[in-house]
């Protein structure tokens, strides 16, 4: 829990990050399948499928797949499996925020206000913890870090786009019932995702040609970061 509590808030060091394994992924899964539990806990129409949780402990594995595809062409930032795992999933404990009843505590609209607040902090503190294991965890600098932490984050909007799910996707997040939205609440999520739609496009045409750049010099063996380590 020590450890857990350290890379929550920052202060795990490199070595650190690269002795996390199989026990510390064990622990992530379990604090992302409470999350899961907790995201649905006290909602009127979540299915059993949601309820279980299950779907948290899903996401973490195959966002760890994701990262591990990404830094696998990265000679110098290759990371084993169960590393990223247990990243990933020890910042679940975060989103356990997700499961305080504010719906009990406060007319709808303050709620989902709160709830929609909850999801920032957490999506940010959760980017801001990626980034940090690059740049500290899997040896990249500062650049490279950048482009790794937004280039699934690009991926995930533009997947959402395509499928054009990202409405239904923020409002499941934020507990928003889409059958029953009260105007401003419904004006806000409109605002939010007009503002991250609008930036990914731009954000993407920077990080995925940067990424690709980073790949071709790691194959050729002209790696910078092959020379750098965190201090």
């Amino acid at each position: 829990m020590t450890k857990l509590a350290r890379l929550v808030f920052f202060r795990l060091g490199a070595d650190e990050y690269r002795e996390l394994g199989a026990r510390d992924a064990a622990l992530g899964v379990l604090c992302a399948w409470i999350a899961g539990i907790g995201r649905y806990w006290d909602h009127p129409t979540a299915g059993a499928a949601q309820k279980s949780g299950l779907g948290s402990v899903v996401y973490v594995f195959a966002l760890s797949a994701l990262l591990w595809l990404l830094l696998l062409p990265l000679r110098a930032n290759r990371q084993k499996y169960v590393t990223l795992l247990a990243v990933v999933s020890l910042t679940s404990p975060l989103a356990w925020l997700y499961a305080v009843p504010v719906e009990r505590m406060y007319p709808v609209g303050v709620a989902i206000s709160l709830n929609l607040w909850f999801l920032a902090i957490v999506a940010c503190w959760r980017v801001a913890l990626l980034a940090r294991f690059l740049r500290r965890g899997a040896n990249c600098s500062a650049p490279r870090a950048l482009v790794l932490t937004f280039l699934p984050v690009c991926g995930i909007l533009v997947v959402l786009q395509q499928l054009n799910l990202e409405h239904a996707a923020l409002q499941l997040m934020a507990g928003i019932d889409r059958e029953n939205p009260i105007e401003h609440v419904n004006d806000a999520t409109h605002t939010i995702l007009w503002v991250v739609t609008s930036l990914v496009g731009p954000l993407s045409l920077v990080v995925v040609p940067s990424y690709l750049w980073m790949v071709v010099r790691s194959l050729s063996g002209r790696d910078p970061d092959a020379h750098w380590r965190p201090r």
